[in-house]
Formats: C-alpha cells, structure tokens, sequence
C-alpha cells in the first residue's frame, strides 16, 4: 500500500493515465445502453456520442442522417446519442404513426431542453408541454381557422406586390437575384404585416434593423450553430450560468417592439386583421372569464403573447423562405413545370377578374403539389423529436422505453427513401396530384410533423407561398443564373438546408402575349 501511494505522488504520468480513465468511464459510461436493450446502433464517440460532425460544422446534419439512416436500414428503429444523451431514431413508418398519432399520450413532449419560465421569448407553443401546451394550443388553434386566415390575404398581397415591384427594379438594372435573400425580405415583410401590424418594408431597406436581425438570428454561423447544440444538450448547466438561448440584444429589442404595439393599441383602441390582435382579443375573453369565475387564472399575459409572437417569427422566417426560394429554384431548371403552374394560376385568375381570391387559391391544385414535392425534397426541418412522458412498450418488440425516452424521425432520409419516393431527387409534382397521392405510404410526409402537434401555421405558410408563386409567376419567367452551382452545396454552418453558394435566378418580364 505505502509502494502505491509513493508511486501515486512521484509520478504525474500515472496520475495522468488514472484521469484520463476515469473521463473515459464517465463519458462512456452510458455507451452500452441500446445493445444492452438488444438495439442496433451507430458507435458513438466519448462525450459528443454522434454529434462531433454536426456541431463541429465538418458535415450537414441531412448528410449524417442519411448515413445513419443507410447504416440502420432493414431495422424499424435504431439507437443513437446526441452527445451522452442516448436517442431512438425511428425508420418504420408504421411506427412513427403510432408515436405521432396513435399512442400520442405516450409522446406529448417535445424534448426538454427548456426552461420557459425564467427564458425571455420561450414560452410559446413549440416550447410548452403537458396541460400547458394543449391549454395554449387550444386557444391558439382559432388564430388559424379560415375564416381568419383570409382576412390576411390582402396583407400578402400587398407584400407580394412590393417583391416583384424591388425584383423588376433590380432585374430592369441587370442585377443577378440571389432569390433566398429576395424571398427573406419578403417573408419578413409577411410577417411584421400579418403579426405585428407593421409594415417593415424589409425587402426595399438592406439597412434595416429587422433585415440585420434576421441574419443574425437565423444566418449561417458556426458560434450559433454551436451555441444551439450547447443549449440543447447541456440545458441544466446553461441555467447556472443563466445563459440565455436568445441573445439579449435581441430579446429586448423584440420584446420592446410588441410591448410597445400592444400598448399602442389597447390605449387608441386600434384594431388590425393580424395575430397581436386576435391574442389581444383571446385576452379580453380570458379577462371577462375570470372576473365571472369562469378560469382560475390569465393564460395570454403579454408574456405569452409576446413569446407566441416570436414563434411566429421563429417558425415564419427561415422556414418559409428556404421553401419558397427552393420553389422558385426548381420552377427556373423545369420550365415544363413552370408553365403548367402559369396556364393554371392564369385560367384561375381569368376566372375570378384577375384578383386572387380565397376560392381562387384552393382551386390552384398543382401549385399546391409543386409546393409539396418542394417541402419533400427540401423539408423545412429535417428531424422531429418527441419525448416520452410514461414507459412505452414498442408495438411488435420485446423494446420498453423508459419514461424520458427521447425518440426521432428522420424526415429527410425518409422523405428521400426510395422506397416511398422512386426516383427521390427528381423533382415530380406529380405525386402529390389527386391521381397519386392516394398512394402515399402513411407517414412519410412529414414536413409540418403529424398528429396534434402538427405545426398550427401550416396552412398560412401554404397560403403565404402559394399567393408568392401565383404573383411572380405570371409576371416573370424564371431561368437559372449560371451563378448557382450545380449539383447544390449546402452550408454545414446551420441545421436548415441552406445553399452554399446561394440560388442565383434570372427573372424576364413575360409579354402579354404569353
């Protein structure tokens, strides 16, 4: 015993070797714990488990999916680790229908990475679990009925106007259009409008403050990228530090803007078609009920209000852009494709006096299945993750999931199996059409997720593209700027599928002859 401890205190090597064991251990400690449950998995490494590639910015996350995806082939499910954090990621669709939808009270959560009451500009919708999601869920659904959703068409048009107004400039003046930057503008611009009330006229001020906040939120950045994987995985040490996932610069300069329109309002009694006033108005109803005892306490405080306002933003920007901008990609490199959409939108507007209307736009029906193909090639977000709230036992497996159980579906590798897909990176609206879409293996379309946490704004974001597409479409034919690489290469610096190098198209005013 005293040779051990001479040694111990003499050498630093052994005492080196002795701690880098012990990390070794505690970081390894859980490596074990999908073959312990008979699970095939992908080999994680000490601490980051599988994602040093992904965090790190040496490769794109839909790029590691798929491998990962290819590596499990033939298994429903498989196990892989998000640093130390053990996850389920699920390939059978069948069973992706019963986590999402049949045994949905198995997997109400979200995976809990948040604490919203004490971090500004978190309590919203896709942060909220348990009672308090459906409460919120329940009063927000109304937001979006149709009948509210058509009040805003002329908002988007106005914007829409405004875009192809700064696009024909830009064009008339020979500048090449980088259409994702276009777009952003456009979208933001959609947003101040039909949330806020305001218009920003981002798309006309490369100086503005919203243009600028956009890119810093949401732009490509490794510090971010890394920021967010950090908060994802290491929550309970960021409270401590009390580390906030939305920068403060940020935060107050958003949660003064709302403040400042909601006190506007209450105090001139303005009223706007838009999502502020329809959360001001779940207000005044929530106030009548508890003066008359009805509810026990104010669920939409300007807390809620401002918060669901950002995810409004959050989920509005980045999303519906990328989506509109790889629209408009493969409209410029299908021009088959692009003029069937032209007939189309130009039959339906002959038909409602050259207005867009409510009516007109459902009747767009392959507008709607080329925005469909767009959301399978290029989904929004390429994984949903949900947690378990109570032990679930796998339909047809001896697999038991313990309560906490984090569980993935990978929406890119499933959206391009070919399996479910032939021919998966060809770009064929087709399948979407009312001949074909019948034919869809449940589940393995999955842009907006599925079940009752489906994304709410599905239908304004639907909306918002289809009204962007039909405007531009009839005023300009697109082509491919050499400029855009071809095949594309994305950014590893961020989780969405962004192009590297941009998407560069051409817009040529049509005749009247067309």
């Amino acid at each position: 015993m005293y040779f051990i401890l001479e040694l111990l205190g003499n050498d630093p090597y052994v005492w080196f070797i002795i701690i880098t064991t012990a990390l070794y251990f505690i970081l390894t400690r859980n490596h074990g714990y999908w073959g312990s449950l008979n699970v095939k998995y992908v080999r994680p490494l000490p601490l980051f488990g599988n994602s040093f590639p992904t965090t790190f910015c040496l490769t794109q996350g839909f790029k590691l999916q798929q491998e990962q995806y290819n590596y499990l082939k033939g298994q429903r499910y498989g196990g892989i680790w998000s640093f130390w954090k053990p996850k389920l990621i699920i390939l059978d669709p069948e069973l992706i229908e019963h986590i999402m939808i049949k045994d949905f009270s198995y997997f109400t959560h979200r995976e809990d990475t948040i604490d919203v009451s004490t971090d500004p500009l978190t309590r919203h919708l896709v942060n909220e679990n348990g009672s308090s999601w459906k409460i919120l869920r329940t009063k927000l659904t109304p937001v979006f009925s149709s009948g509210k959703l058509k009040t805003m068409i002329e908002q988007i048009l106005d914007c829409s106007a405004a875009c192809i107004d700064n696009i024909g400039q830009k064009a008339a003046a020979g500048k090449t259009l980088e259409v994702r930057e276009e777009m952003a503008g456009f979208t933001m611009d959609v947003i101040g409008s039909c949330a806020f009330g305001l218009n920003l006229n981002v798309m006309n001020e490369p100086d503005s403050k919203f243009r600028k906040l956009g890119h810093m939120v949401f732009g490509p950045s490794r510090k971010a990228k890394l920021r967010k994987a950090l908060s994802a995985n290491f929550s309970f040490f960021l409270k401590l530090v009390n580390w906030k996932r939305v920068k403060g610069d940020f935060a107050d300069f958003f949660i003064n803007l709302v403040t400042s329109v909601l006190k506007y309002r209450e105090e001139n009694n303005i009223h706007r078609n838009d999502f502020i006033q329809l959360m001001m108005e779940l207000r005044k109803e929530e106030e009548k009920q508890l003066k008359d005892g009805t509810i026990s306490q104010i669920v939409m405080d300007d807390n809620t209000i401002i918060s669901n306002a950002f995810v409004f933003l959050l989920a509005g920007y980045e999303t519906t852009a990328n989506t509109l901008s790889f629209g408009l990609y493969e409209l410029s490199k299908n021009p088959d494709i692009q003029e069937r959409v032209y007939k189309e939108v130009d039959n339906v507007l002959k038909k409602y006096g050259g207005v867009i209307t409510w009516e007109g736009l459902a009747e767009m029906k392959y507008i709607e299945c080329v925005i469909s193909e767009t959301l399978r090639k290029y989904p929004p977000i390429i994984a949903v993750v949900r947690q378990s709230v109570k032990p679930y036992k796998v339909p047809n497996s001896d697999l038991e999931l313990p309560t906490k159980s984090v569980v993935v579906m990978p929406i890119y590798s499933i959206h391009h199996d070919p399996k479910y897909y032939p021919d998966p990176e060809k770009f064929d609206p087709e399948r979407f059409s009312e001949e074909n879409k019948h034919k869809l293996v449940k589940c393995t379309y999955l842009p907006f997720g599925e079940g009752p946490r489906t994304c709410i704004g599905m239908r304004f974001a639907k909306m918002e593209i289809k009204i962007a597409i039909a405007k531009l479409i009839m005023k300009y034919k697109l082509t491919l700027n050499s400029k855009t690489t071809s095949p594309l290469q994305y950014s590893t610096k961020t989780f969405f599928m962004v192009p590297a190098e941009g998407l560069w198209v051409d817009f040529s005013p049509r005749t009247h002859q067309e």
